[in-house]
């Protein structure tokens, strides 16, 4: 793993901490830590989130230089590393979301 990925992966997970903190205090009436880092991101502002994916087959594309946001992705099983045994554990992969302010619509 790249050192950027390293280091957005333990951003992601401290951030993660605290929306659930915040959650089971009753500070934030969210369902999933996503839902809650979503809510973090749009600071009160009603938002729209996609992939890059999504927003291109919308017909929009990300504004040059738009830093992503990022959310965990579905979780994965994975084999253990130097295991001899089929282990396997769950790995939550980072999502890169985007929200309509950093968008534009793709002239055609």
């Amino acid at each position: 793993m790249n050192p950027k990925t390293k280091l957005r992966r333990k951003e992601l997970s401290e951030l993660s901490k605290l929306i659930k903190v915040r959650m089971e205090v009753g500070e934030l009436e969210c369902v999933t830590i996503n839902e809650g880092l979503i809510d973090t991101y749009s600071k009160g502002k009603e938002l729209e989130f996609n992939t890059f994916r999504q927003w291109k087959e919308k017909n929009f594309q990300v504004t040059k230089g738009s830093k992503a946001f990022a959310v965990w992705g579905k979780p994965r099983k994975v084999p253990v590393p130097d295991s001899d045994k089929d282990d396997e554990f769950k790995f939550w992969p980072i999502c890169y979301l985007f929200s309509q302010d950093q968008v534009e619509q793709i002239s055609q």
